[in-house]
């Protein structure tokens, strides 16, 4: 698979927001809708003492609006883990668009202006680092961030070396560097995917099949 271009991490980004925008909207929703259920749940409970002739209908509602109420919660509970972990891409995107900003800068032999770039990197990290928690990201994923800015700090000394012609500073930070790439280089994203499908896909196949049965009845 092809690397990822600055045009496609900003698209990405750009996307990110949307997803955390409609996801606070559909939790905002989701409240409404489930105390309405609830109002209408209730409602046929109260009213089950009418005639005996109906109560199969009654309860027939009641379980169906049962199942609703399920698959709501689960949508309640999907939307508001995906603002969260929206929100923690959101920052770490930034950073990716960071460290391509200062890749660029460098092949240009912009020193001054990458290690601004890598201030802005730092930022950045610290906010994915405070949202590394959210809900489905494995332990890796926090260590990544903390490895991520390690790299960060080296690679802000040794521009800085660079910037003030300190050879000898330049050449003991380097080696530093290209380990913290390579040590970043060795986390297995493919399995961190997985890890946080794994989480998310009981939810979303419960919601899936609450609504079914709803829709069944």
């Amino acid at each position: 698979t092809a690397a990822a271009t600055a045009s496609d991490l900003k698209a990405d980004r750009s996307l990110l927001d949307e997803v955390v925008s409609k996801s606070k909207a559909a939790e905002t929703t989701s409240a409404a809708d489930d105390a309405l259920l609830a109002s209408a749940q209730a409602s046929l409970t109260d009213s089950s003492w009418l005639t005996v002739f109906n109560r199969s209908n009654l309860d027939h509602y009641s379980s169906k609006i049962g199942h609703e109420r399920k698959a709501l919660g689960d949508s309640k509970t999907l939307t508001g883990d995906y603002v969260l972990l929206a929100t923690f891409y959101q920052s770490f995107f930034d950073a990716l668009i960071d460290f391509d900003t200062v890749g660029n800068k460098i092949e240009a032999s912009d020193f001054q202006g990458a290690l601004a770039g890598v201030s802005t990197l730092q930022t950045d990290l610290g906010k994915a680092l405070q949202a590394s928690s959210a809900p489905g990201l494995p332990p890796q994923v926090h260590q990544f961030i903390v490895d991520f800015q390690t790299f960060a700090t080296d690679e802000g000394k040794l521009l800085a070396a660079v910037n003030s012609s300190d050879v000898s500073a330049g050449q003991s930070l380097s080696p530093k560097v290209t380990a913290d790439v390579t040590k970043l280089d060795s986390y297995d994203f493919t399995k961190i995917g997985t890890d946080i499908a794994s989480y998310y896909t009981p939810l979303i196949d419960d919601y899936n099949s609450e609504i079914s049965k709803a829709n069944s009845m």
